[in-house]
């Protein structure tokens, strides 16, 4: 599994704040949730176990600023 690249790191910290702010649109919300997921997966095989929660954490706000928001 590959890290994420810079870029996805950048946007990742973009939408995460977007989604405080509660200013986040239904396609950067899939957006983020893909960037998580891909974070999820390398977290996991990395046997990083409180990152891999945080990320879980973030991917639970991201579905339920989802069902609220759609």
């Amino acid at each position: 599994m590959s890290d994420l690249t810079p870029q996805e790191v950048l946007r990742r910290v973009e939408l995460t704040e977007k989604l405080k702010t509660k200013v986040l649109n239904p396609n950067e919300a899939d957006e983020l949730n893909g960037i998580l997921e891909k974070e999820k997966k390398k977290a996991s095989t990395g046997g990083d176990f409180l990152a891999f929660l945080a990320i879980l954490f973030l991917i639970g706000l991201v579905a339920d600023y989802l069902s609220n928001n759609k």
